[in-house]
């Protein structure tokens, strides 16, 4: 508990320190979310597990509904339906289901079902959270032989029918991103600019960094998204090579107490929860970071705890308050 309260308390202060950087105007909205997910975590830690397994196929149709709604009141944003705003306050469901899905899985066992909100949330369109929905079904394949055999029977039919995934199952702005993840210097201007424009923030902060508030390809606005997708590359460019060292350790210490409760846990749903969350951070957090980087495609998805965004940070907390449920 030590470390989780210690990485938590890490992850906030450079949370905070980046939304006073890249993007002022939001710190108030990123501040009330901090303190109403600090409620869900405690919501979370008073969560009786039990009521979840009895209410799970409620749970399982409440997060469909859930996701639906942006598709029937929610604004395009870029092409995509995945808001939904109440006056001046908004929310994104994909991110305030994922504990609720998580629970529904580690309870029945049917990651085959995980299918139905995947397709709901890629007809947004939002392809990264539908991934991300789907990776949720991990743990609950590998606990399962037969289910991890039809999952590799899977995976090698996708392989095979890639070409028309690739033509037919993807837009067009899919494409432009696998494509500049190839070769981003093809077009540096447009499809490449924004993880160029990300390398050269990171590889210009140096060990200590350029300082807090004085990243030219942050505060000169370079760098797109600076305070959602690429606040890696921001964090590197004002706080360098130290300022990462510290970000890593904080997700390293909660990653370790997450497998502590994992270790201590005894019961086999409980468990599969604890892996699904887990596996959700790390991923998000190796995606986020690889597409920084430019080692792996831009795929929109957020630095957990970091990236502005009040729904991921909320349904974050509260997973981890029902991992540590009492």
């Amino acid at each position: 508990m030590i470390s989780l309260i210690v990485s938590l308390s890490i992850l906030f202060c450079l949370n905070m320190l980046m939304v006073f950087s890249t993007a002022p105007t939001l710190a108030f909205k990123q501040i009330l979310a901090w303190i109403i997910g600090i409620a869900w975590f405690w919501w979370g830690r008073h969560f009786n597990y039990k009521i979840s397994r009895q209410l799970k196929i409620s749970i399982f149709a409440g997060s469909c509904f859930l996701l639906l709604l942006p598709m029937v009141l929610g604004g395009s944003i870029r092409g995509s339906n995945r808001w939904i705003s109440f006056g001046p306050a908004s929310f994104q469901p994909t991110e305030l289901v994922k504990p609720w899905l998580m629970l529904f899985l580690s309870n029945t066992m049917h990651p085959e079902l995980i299918l139905i909100p995947t397709i709901i949330t890629a007809l947004q369109p939002d392809l990264s959270s539908a991934i991300a929905i789907l990776l949720l079904a991990i743990p609950c394949i590998f606990y399962d032989k037969r289910l991890l055999k039809l999952t590799i029977w899977a995976l090698v039919i996708m392989a095979l029918i890639s070409p028309l995934i690739w033509q037919f199952g993807l837009k067009q702005y899919q494409r432009d991103r696998v494509a500049s993840f190839i070769n981003p210097t093809a077009d540096t201007s447009n499809k490449g600019y924004n993880v160029i424009q990300s390398q050269i923030a990171i590889g210009s902060g140096g060990i200590l960094g350029k300082g807090y508030k004085k990243g030219t390809q942050n505060q000169l606005r370079f760098l797109p998204e600076k305070h959602t997708d690429f606040i890696f590359a921001s964090i590197a460019e004002e706080l360098g090579l130290v300022g990462v060292f510290i970000l890593i350790t904080s997700y390293y210490l909660l990653i370790r107490s997450i497998l502590s409760r994992f270790a201590e846990s005894t019961s086999k749903y409980q468990k599969i929860f604890i892996l699904g969350i887990l596996f959700h951070i790390w991923s998000q957090v190796v995606a986020n970071i690889g597409m920084n980087l430019g080692i792996l495609p831009v795929s929109g998805l957020p630095l957990p705890f970091i990236s502005v965004g009040g729904s991921a940070i909320m349904s974050l907390l509260f997973s981890l308050g029902i991992i540590y449920a009492k």
